[in-house]
């Protein structure tokens, strides 16, 4: 298996827990808020084109995510995702909020040129 090997939205996302048990973060309260405010402050950041497409795939559960890409969260953003993946599975917050926080981060990565 190389670092180009492609992983689907699922897939992924046992990789991300897989590694997170491995890299200590501190779980975020409200992850999907702080999740889109991360990506707002700073939308070119590879970290937050990343933490978009998998916005999208908690929601619409597609995607493809090359394994390599772990490595482009730090520990905090790491916590962050295994949060959103645990909010998403507990139903926390509906539907239509997770599409508006999908919509917010597109637009900020829109307004930065990407």
């Amino acid at each position: 298996m190389g670092t180009t090997e492609l992983l689907s939205a699922v897939r992924f996302q046992e990789e991300l827990r897989r590694v997170a048990r491995f890299r200590p973060g501190l779980p975020v309260g409200d992850p999907l808020a702080a999740a889109v405010r991360r990506i707002e402050q700073n939308p070119a950041f590879t970290q937050s084109r990343l933490l978009t497409r998998i916005l999208a795939a908690l929601i619409y559960q597609e995607g493809e995510f090359r394994r390599a890409e772990i490595a482009a969260l730090d520990a905090d953003a790491l916590a962050m995702v295994i949060s959103l993946m645990d909010a998403h599975a507990a139903g926390t917050s509906t539907r239509d909020e997770w599409v508006c926080a999908i919509d917010a981060a597109r637009a900020a990565q829109l307004g930065a040129g990407g």
